[in-house]
């Protein structure tokens, strides 16, 4: 997968003495999501001798598959910005805790170009649910033949009696020895 360039995302370290506001409202660029509106971005960027810290709010809305029955759930997503850029000679030295790179959200500054893509998609994909549901009680989709239960409540497939392929033969096989064994 190439990496998609957001221009609005890129900034020049050299353009500003102190600090910085990003502010801009961006179609969604990133392959990783589909997004149902445009995506929110405000950006912080602050400059210090060896580092710009970035911090910041992303918002949109996101569409994700139901994990039951598939179906489009729109997602509102409101993300956070948190990021540390230093020097390579920062980034080897030591503090109290350790090496500064062990930390989270820490990276290493190694151009007078920093592409803030990167954590826009990481604030948005982190507020996205590992298990998506379009309802509390949505039913999910039928086992056998794949229907939609939340459509059709009263839907009832015969499950059958032997499993079509090799692998599940041999599991329903094993399972009709150990019953025979038990008997």
């Amino acid at each position: 997968m190439m990496k998609r360039i957001v221009r609005e995302l890129l900034v020049d370290v050299n353009s500003f003495e102190d600090s910085k506001k990003i502010e801009l409202v961006i179609d969604n660029p990133f392959e990783e999501i589909r997004c149902d509106k445009p995506i929110s971005v405000q950006l912080f960027l602050y400059k210090e001798k060896d580092s710009i810290t970035v911090s910041g709010k992303v918002s949109t809305t996101v569409i994700e598959p139901c994990s039951r029955c598939l179906k489009p759930v729109k997602l509102q997503i409101e993300g956070n910005v948190e990021a540390l850029y230093v020097n390579q000679s920062k980034l080897l030295s030591k503090s109290r805790s350790g090496p500064v790179g062990e930390l989270d959200n820490t990276f290493l500054l190694s151009e007078d170009i920093l592409d803030l893509s990167d954590r826009v998609i990481e604030a948005i994909i982190v507020e996205i649910p590992l298990k998506v549901l379009c309802s509390k009680d949505c039913k999910g989709l039928c086992p056998v033949c794949g229907a939609d239960l939340n459509e059709n409540p009263n839907h009832h497939c015969e499950t059958p009696k032997e499993p079509q392929d090799k692998w599940h033969s041999l599991l329903y096989n094993l399972k009709e020895n150990i019953i025979k064994k038990d008997q």
